[in-house]
């Protein structure tokens, strides 16, 4: 019998699954806190919690992680620099910014390479790039090589990294290597943070590995991809950048496989946000401008995720107009924080024995997560902020006291950003403490944090537990209306300025719909999907079928959804797509023949006959040899071919050239081009 191992790295926790291949069923799960300054803590704490004997006989491990997406959002990485060859410094400095590139002074620009067809237009001057190579020496951990026509022929992206490597002893990724977009910023976008990504990442899987062998487990180590597919460790480590949007993608699919549902929507609750994918015949629909996290538009293959600032985690403080705000930031709860640090209960008890009325969020603390001291780095306030938590926890007040500060002048953001502290607040997790719906830590910080919030806003503690529990689930089905509508009436959303009035528009759909709404109105408005929604994520059966109903659909929250993620990240495939570009070559007499072009080789043809079979060859050879570097073992491969053509004016004569004769007698076409691709998909080694 067959055992696999899924974990899933979240913002908030870390989930563990044990799945049998044969049965295909889940046989154990388990979830620890996810430590964020060290991502194998949660790792540790998730496979202590499954039996070891289970351990013992699983084959293989699969990961799911938020690392890269992280360093992306918080400008992480390792030092690596960009060389551009045959690229327009003007267009990096007009937009390269808008892809996350650096400032062109901080490139390095290398004039020749290849045209469009895959000819040498000018050779480098190879010299001279070793000169530059030779004043930056090896003070970088990575070198990024792009061409702006790399994608015709990687030739000379190929020398450009050889000598590098040479000179340098330093890794170096090729544009041609990470994707093949036909855009040459989503190219070096992609490849320049493959190569910031690539020490991170190494780190990362080695005390992944370490982690893993304290358990005996010394199997082969998968990792998901942004698409949802599967790769091999060692495909990883060289090409990290395939990790983005990871944690989603890994969601998506573990929804699919618990669900059994071929068209829905999966809503993944987590912590710290929800996240919403929309799936056709099997299919996640794929964001097809490639992957955007933070500042960066890359051009790697990704599930196009919708994803809101709402979660367990969210912080839940009232607002100036006498209403509440759930999330986008998220805090750790306070039922947790007080189970953590005791000394948390008199402090919240003080706070509501006080009866003080404040604009500001009272009942909120602060931790240190990072310690170690770094005042080069950190203004002195930021470094008194540090010094004063290093002892435990310290409300607002606390803190600002023990700094000489205010809770009106508190700067606490950057160090939050960016992990070095963190903030607890009043969270929908401390509520299903006092429903009875999660009773993992303390009830009674979250009774004390829900009657110091019920106090400003002059409610009943009971009224406010049930305001929050609906505008939880307000929120999230505003989240799904808007993602339909930009889905659905893209055109309309696209409009500026109209989000909000179609978010308003929303809300009074969602309020008609409850019991409550529907006496005395003259409009009837309401949002349906002919589709069922998939809830995954721990607290997501608490708020989703109020939602789905609301949608005018059925809701589907399957067995162990708590951990789809982890699920996810065990029972997928590996995916490999390649596509050859066909072209045809005009001349004053028609088409004179055919380009082809495949991520390595391009060739002239000329029959359109010839052309098609060698695409059709070399783009299941590419996506064969992809399948099998990602650790697919017998992957099977299937070829689309999408011709592109267009009619031919009346009154015009249609190019055509040999083999290409009309044979149907309609209107005359005209060709513009044809896209052979072919996808290899196949399971790990491990599992055939």
């Amino acid at each position: 019998m067959a055992y696999g191992l899924g974990i899933d790295t979240g913002g908030t926790y870390t989930d563990a699954a044990v799945y049998d291949f044969d049965a295909g069923d889940v046989v154990a799960t388990a979830k620890s806190i996810t430590v964020k300054e060290d991502l194998t803590t949660g790792i540790d704490g998730a496979l202590g919690a499954i039996d070891p004997a289970l351990l013992a006989r699983v084959e293989l491990v699969s990961l799911s992680t938020t690392l890269a997406t992280n360093a992306c959002v918080e400008g992480k990485g390792g030092r690596a620099l960009l060389v551009l060859i045959g690229c327009d410094r003007r267009a990096i400095e007009w937009c390269g910014a808008e892809y996350g590139l650096p400032p062109a002074d901080e490139i390095l620009f290398v004039e020749g390479g290849h045209d469009m067809t895959g000819k040498v237009a000018r050779e480098p001057d190879w010299d001279d790039l070793d000169r530059r190579i030779a004043a930056v020496g090896a003070k970088l951990d990575a070198y990024a090589v792009v061409e702006l026509w790399g994608v015709r022929s990687a030739a000379f992206e190929l020398r450009a990294a050889s000598r590098i490597r040479a000179a340098t002893g330093r890794p170096v990724v090729c544009g041609h290597e990470i994707t093949g977009e036909l855009n040459s910023l989503k190219r070096a976008t992609s490849a320049l943070l493959n190569a910031r990504l690539l020490p991170l990442t190494a780190g990362f899987l080695d005390a992944v590995r370490a982690s893993l062998a304290r358990k005996g487990l010394a199997v082969p180590l998968l990792i998901v991809r942004g698409d949802g597919s599967l790769m091999s460790e060692e495909f990883a480590r060289t090409h990290p950048v395939e990790t983005l949007l990871s944690g989603p993608a890994a969601s998506v699919a573990g929804g699919l496989t618990l669900a059994g549902q071929r068209d829905c929507i999966v809503v993944d609750m987590g912590g710290t946000t929800s996240d919403l994918a929309v799936v056709r015949n099997g299919e996640p629909d794929m964001a097809t401008a490639g992957a955007r996290v933070g500042a960066w538009q890359t051009g790697i293959r990704s599930i196009l995720i919708h994803t809101v600032g709402l979660g367990g985690d969210s912080l839940v403080r009232h607002n100036h107009e006498s209403g509440l705000d759930i999330g986008p930031r998220r805090a750790a709860p306070l039922s947790w924080t007080a189970s953590r640090w005791p000394r948390v209960l008199p402090v919240l008890d003080g706070i509501r024995l006080s009866h003080r009325r404040h604009t500001h969020a009272l009942a909120e603390f602060f931790y240190l997560v990072v310690d170690r001291p770094d005042p080069d780095s950190f203004t002195a306030e930021e470094t008194a902020i540090e010094a004063a938590l290093r002892d435990g926890p310290l409300s607002v007040s606390e803190l600002a006291d023990a700094i000489g500060s205010s809770v009106y002048t508190l700067r606490t953001a950057r160090l939050e950003q960016l992990g070095r502290i963190m903030r607890c607040g009043l969270t929908p997790t401390d509520v299903m403490h006092l429903t009875d719906e999660f009773t993992g830590w303390n009830r009674r910080a979250a009774e004390l944090g829900v009657e110091i919030l019920a106090f400003q806003l002059s409610i009943p503690p009971k009224e406010l537990v049930e305001r929050i529990r609906s505008q939880v689930k307000e929120e999230l089905y505003l989240a799904l209306a808007g993602m339909l509508m930009e889905i659905e009436t893209p055109d309309l959303a696209a409009v500026p300025g109209a989000g909000p009035h179609l978010r308003a528009v929303a809300r009074a759909a969602y309020r008609q719909s409850l019991p409550t709404g529907k006496e005395g109105r003259v409009l009837e408005l309401s949002f349906r999907t002919t589709v069922p929604l998939v809830g995954i994520g721990a607290p997501t059966h608490l708020f989703l079928p109020a939602v789905a109903r609301a949608l005018g659909t059925s809701c589907l929250v399957p067995p162990h959804a708590a951990v789809a993620n982890a699920v996810g990240a065990v029972t997928g495939h590996v995916v490999a797509v390649s596509e050859v570009l066909i072209k045809p070559e005009y001349r004053k007499t028609g088409i004179s023949g055919y380009f082809a072009y495949a991520t390595l080789e391009s060739r002239k043809f000329g029959l359109y006959a010839d052309a098609l079979a060698w695409a059709r060859g070399k783009a299941e050879e590419e996506a064969l040899r992809t399948a099998r570097s990602r650790g697919a073992a017998a992957p099977e491969v299937g070829i689309e071919v999408e011709r592109n053509e267009i009619p031919v004016p009346s009154g015009f004569r249609s190019a055509k050239a040999p083999g290409e004769e009309d044979e149907n007698g309609g209107p005359e076409m005209h060709f513009i081009e044809a896209r052979v691709t072919a996808r290899a998909v196949g399971r790990v080694g491990a599992r055939n």
